[in-house]
């Protein structure tokens, strides 16, 4: 199984860098295999260093491309974090016609960019009804099997929708029957009410990405969890670790449990 980062761009490090230079620097330097792109425009010091799908033209994808390649991390998938400031102005899934359209230019540049997963959430807007948010995801898939790229939908944001928790998202996915959309798997135990072992198995084959907070010895089963990944699921390990300072820690504890379980 790989290891990855959830990054975003930054505020470049020196004169010229690129702004996704300095999460690549880093990825590189601890041997991670790859990165998450965050998609969100917002950023701490100016719009110029915020990356939304719609003004990365094709050098630009292309520079990202290059970065990758001299920095010897993976490009793996990417995040429409936007969708959480779009979802406070339209929290109803009715009126996320605008929404969509920036959803499928996220999965137009995912390929681009080589990555395999784009994870989608409709942030903390409500539906009306199963049926809206079926019909929704439809149209996003049509786009996905179109330039192969698979939608994951994370089942603690889903649940925000009112249509159910993870159980729901997972008769969802059946519904549609699309290799093209599954299950971003991110357990938030102990804040939530599955253990991350319990949820692997609800969600099985759907899985599509998996997302990691730090290592929790204290309160994470991670046997139980490798012996329910071993069934279902061997590609990324992400973490989504804000503060740079604490990733190594969990990184190395990690592959300690490699080492044991996998």
């Amino acid at each position: 199984m790989k290891i990855g980062l959830r990054v975003s761009f930054l505020k470049p490090g020196k004169s010229g860098e690129h702004p996704f230079e300095p999460a690549l620097k880093f990825a590189s330097r601890l041997g991670l295999d790859g990165v998450e792109l965050c998609l969100d425009p917002r950023s701490p010091w100016g719009d110029d260093f915020g990356a939304w799908s719609e003004d990365l033209t094709i050098e630009d994808r292309r520079r990202i491309v290059e970065l990758c390649r001299s920095y010897g991390v993976e490009l793996a998938s990417l995040s429409s974090d936007w969708a959480w400031g779009y979802s406070r102005y339209c929290p109803k899934l009715k009126h996320w016609s605008r929404g969509l359209e920036i959803l499928k230019e996220d999965i137009k540049l995912t390929a681009d960019l080589g990555g395999r997963v784009l994870l989608i959430h409709f942030g903390v807007s409500r539906a009306e009804n199963w049926d809206e948010a079926k019909s929704m995801l439809s149209s996003l898939v049509d786009v996905a099997e179109a330039y192969d790229v698979k939608l994951g939908l994370e089942g603690g944001i889903w649940a925000r929708l009112g249509l159910g928790g993870l159980l729901e998202l997972c008769r969802m996915v059946d519904e549609i029957a699309s290799d093209h959309l599954g299950v971003y798997e991110h357990c938030y135990w102990p804040r939530g009410t599955m253990k991350p072992h319990e949820e692997i198995e609800l969600v099985g084959r759907r899985i599509v990405a998996l997302h990691s907070g730090r290592i929790d010895l204290k309160n994470v089963d991670y046997e139980a969890m490798f012996k329910a990944l071993k069934k279902y699921y061997d590609w990324y390990w992400m973490f989504e670790i804000d503060e740079w300072s604490e990733v190594e820690e969990s990184l190395n504890l990690l592959r300690e449990l490699m080492r044991k379980y996998w």
